[in-house]
């Protein structure tokens, strides 16, 4: 199938999944970058940290991915969409209603069942990883005395340090998106 390729290049479903899911990071991250409009780069950092945590799914990191949605998606990322959009005015005009954006998106959604069914859940390659930690490596109990341990392999001071970032990221976000005198006046001069 590909004559080019030396025979060691992985090619498995794990494989493909993974740069699959590599690539969507990448390019939700570049356009995260590139959009101008400061709500539509926030959810494009959503995008992109779902499919972090799609990878973390990958690597059989199971609580990695739940933390990665609940710290980084519900915490950063929602707070600084609902400081955007109750401090100003952008969601108002991004968000009207037109025909063409509807179709779209069901179109989209369409498409994306269509990949879901027909080629992710049919791949038996796809779930059956192999797993090279203990089998208890990974156990809730295990990871909960790791991550709020404070012998040197624990993780009290990094859990320290992302409560921290969820408070620098909430009041970052407010700095952002706050209106300042002059932006009230020429809003109200319109």
């Amino acid at each position: 199938m590909f004559p080019d390729l030396p025979l060691s290049f992985p090619m498995g479903g794990m494989d493909i999944a993974f740069y699959v899911v590599a690539f969507v990071i990448l390019m939700t991250a570049v356009c995260c970058v590139a959009v101008k409009n400061i709500l539509q780069s926030a959810v494009f950092l959503i995008f992109s940290f779902v499919t972090t945590a799609i990878l973390y799914m990958l690597m059989h990191a199971e609580f990695i991915a739940l933390a990665q949605v609940m710290v980084y998606v519900g915490g950063v990322v929602i707070f600084v969409v609902f400081t955007i959009l109750l401090t100003s005015h952008l969601g108002e005009d991004a968000f009207t209603t037109k025909m063409p954006r509807i179709f779209t998106a069901f179109a989209l959604s369409i498409a994306f069942v269509f990949v879901m069914v027909k080629c992710v859940l049919p791949t038996p390659d796809l779930a059956s990883g192999i797993v090279n930690s203990p089998a208890d490596y990974s156990s809730l109990q295990n990871f909960a005395l790791r991550l709020l341990g404070n012998d040197p392999n624990g993780f009290i001071i990094p859990f320290e340090i992302v409560s921290v970032l969820l408070l620098m990221t909430l009041i970052c976000a407010i700095t952002v998106a706050r209106r300042t005198k002059e932006d009230a006046e020429e809003e109200a001069s319109k």
